[in-house]
């Protein structure tokens, strides 16, 4: 946002700031001087100089009593702070200035000082131009704009080609949040913020896969087999389980000390295998519900680092018994973004956070240490925070989020219209056995399979609307509370399609998956 223009009357100034330039002094014929200090001769004062500028006297042989200054003529306040008298510049407007300070000399005769200055408060004039159709996420992207002259511009992340009053940012891939600065002859500034949208493949299809997955022939090799067939296009890995176990070795310190690694895969060697057979590489952390990390920061003493019950023990609940992390603790949030950056580092295309919420509950009975405002809140800015350091590094952002939570956020502290924001893709839990009967109308939702995941997907659609922020659905094809065949999977294809949605992401807690739900004709999603 551009700087505010400051207004012409200021606030009387207590500071005295001394500035090192040459004191000019009058001196009397019969004795005595009088020199000023903090303001050059002919200065330029910007908004910032002038609120800490001030003009300190230096006597000698002078009546301090007699002590009298102007600014163009009209009396200037002079006030005592300590042993220095110091002249305001409080009320000086823009434009140029003649400031005169005189004193009587002890015996006979006066001394007078002038010094000249120049006000210029008024921020560069500042405009920036960037795409707004969405770009590939890793292409390169310029950004043009238009400044004041003689003003100089820099921007955050990006090569800045400055041509008198135009000027043009490079950036190697598409910013977030990027700062760009002018800067004034004066020291004004004046600043944009800029994000150049990306395009999500929509037509993502992947399927999901666990660390111990991948490392077990019998069901990698079937993977493989569809990417082959080209029914799927990605493919889902876990990087953080819901044990908290790394599925890699990872060198992130605080990983090494909890013990939260474990080799099913080789980071690199994985992610570059998967590209060579033009398939994309997500990656999934479970981000808060961390066995590992609950535990390591217990016996450590860090009981900040996870939710309390009221009386301050750990908070527990259904199959989690050592505890949820506390998504307001800096220190838990560093760890999940460290690991965000790691993988995207080491090769994979996206990162998407699982367990980005709180736990199950009734939230008056947990407590948040350090929480400052609404729970919702706090996970949507870990969120920005992880978007602003996997962006420039050229892998996109994602979160998985129960189905419910698009019409029921305080249930899991998930505003997905806030989380959206700073997401590239959301992917909604849409599994039919995750429904309660009755549910949007539909009375058997395993029945009505098709029917829950096309009506819930309305309500998706809604929320993320005016957000660059993607929806891809989570579908099951696992038999839990029911028999999910080819046949069962492909309604709710169906009802994806139906919403205009064509991307989706199976999941399969075993790793299992129905070939014959899948089309051959996936096409690539890098």
């Amino acid at each position: 946002m551009s700087r505010l223009r400051r207004p012409a009357v200021l606030v009387p100034l207590a500071v005295v700031v001394l500035v090192a330039v040459a004191v000019p002094t009058a001196v009397a014929k019969n004795g005595g001087s009088l020199g000023l200090s903090g303001v050059a001769d002919n200065a330029l004062l910007g908004a910032d100089a002038l609120e800490t500028a001030a003009v300190s006297l230096t006597m000698k042989d002078v009546d301090a009593t007699s002590v009298k200054a102007t600014i163009d003529g009209k009396r200037a306040t002079v006030t005592r702070q300590g042993e220095t008298q110091v002249v305001s510049l409080a009320g000086v407007a823009d434009g140029k200035h003649v400031l005169k300070v005189s004193a009587h000399k002890s015996l006979l005769g006066s001394a007078t000082v002038t010094r000249r200055f120049t006000v210029d408060s008024t921020p560069p004039a500042l405009t920036v131009t960037a795409p707004t159709k969405p770009v590939k996420i890793k292409d390169a992207v310029d950004v043009t704009g238009t400044v004041d002259k003689g003003a100089t511009v820099t921007a955050d992340g990006g090569e800045v080609t400055l041509t008198g009053t135009t000027f043009t940012v490079h950036y190697a891939v598409p910013p977030v949040d990027a700062k760009i600065v002018a800067t004034d002859a004066a020291g004004n500034t004046a600043e944009k913020v800029v994000t150049v949208p990306t395009a999500y493949p929509t037509h993502i299809r992947a399927v999901h896969v666990t660390g111990a997955a991948w490392a077990y022939s019998p069901l990698r090799n079937p993977v493989l087999a569809l990417i082959k067939a080209k029914k799927i296009n990605a493919v889902e890995l876990d990087i953080k389980d819901e044990d908290g176990v790394i599925n890699y070795s990872s060198q992130i310190p605080l990983a090494k000390a909890a013990k939260a690694t474990f080799p099913y895969y080789d980071l690199e060697k994985v992610t570059a295998q998967l590209h060579g057979m033009g398939v994309r590489v997500i990656g999934r952390i479970v981000a808060f519900n961390d066995t590992k990390l609950a535990s390591y920061a217990q016996a450590h003493h860090k009981n900040a680092w996870f939710i309390q019950n009221p009386n301050g023990t750990k908070y527990l609940y259904g199959y989690n018994k050592a505890g949820f992390t506390n998504f307001a603790n800096p220190d838990v949030r560093k760890y999940n973004l460290d690991i965000a950056v790691e993988a995207i580092k080491g090769g994979f295309d996206d990162v998407v956070y699982d367990y980005v919420r709180r736990p199950d509950g009734k939230i008056e009975s947990m407590r948040f240490p350090g929480l400052k405002g609404d729970p919702r809140d706090s996970i949507a800015s870990f969120l920005e925070e992880a978007h602003a350091l996997v962006r420039p590094l050229g892998g996109s952002l994602g979160a998985a989020a129960f189905a419910q939570a698009a019409t029921r956020s305080k249930s899991t502290s998930q505003d997905i219209a806030k989380m959206a924001k700073h997401l590239d893709v959301v992917i909604p839990m849409e599994y039919p056995s995750h429904w309660n009967p009755g549910e949007y109308g539909v009375p058997d939702t395993y029945i009505g399979a098709k029917q829950i995941v096309q009506r819930s997907l309305v309500d998706w659609l809604k929320v993320v609307k005016g957000t660059n922020c993607v929806v891809v659905p989570w579908l099951q094809d696992e038999n839990y509370k029911g028999r999910y065949d080819a046949a069962k999977v492909r309604e709710q294809i169906a009802g994806t399609r139906a919403n205009g949605i064509q991307g989706w992401l199976m999941w399969s807690a075993v790793a299992r998956y129905t070939a014959a739900a899948y089309s051959s004709d996936a096409k690539p999603a890098i």
